[in-house]
């Protein structure tokens, strides 16, 4: 037991092999969703801008399998972001399986919750 103890130390302050994986954080995917220069945006406009309110996010986004946006059909809400990321926001494309696509997905998957509890 302490052996593996010393192991997992050593990587840990070696910065090597061990990564913990990231808990997605609805509370940083709302500030995400607030920020003009998500992905590196230069049109000046968050994803509020255009979504105040959830406006125009259906409650089954989450399930469905196609999702056209902008005359494009894409196959999951990542996709989907980074349309507008790209196109909207005038920014890079969010790595799908990063940090900043799990916190945005999170908070997103939260308030359409609650937007289908109002409904």
């Amino acid at each position: 037991m302490e052996k593996a103890l010393v192991v997992a130390s050593l990587l840990l302050m070696a910065g090597g092999g061990v990564h913990l994986p990231h808990v997605a954080d609805a509370n940083k995917g709302k500030i995400l969703f607030q920020r003009v220069d998500l992905g590196g945006g230069t049109t000046g406009k968050s994803c509020n801008a255009c979504h105040l309110g959830g406006k125009g996010l259906r409650s089954d986004l989450f399930q469905r399998k196609k999702i056209t946006i902008m005359g494009m059909d894409k196959h999951n809400l990542a996709e989907v972001v980074n349309v507008c990321v790209e196109k909207s926001l005038g920014g890079v494309a969010l790595d799908p399986q990063g940090n900043e696509m799990a916190d945005l997905l999170a908070s997103m998957k939260t308030d359409l919750a609650a937007l289908k509890e109002l409904q």
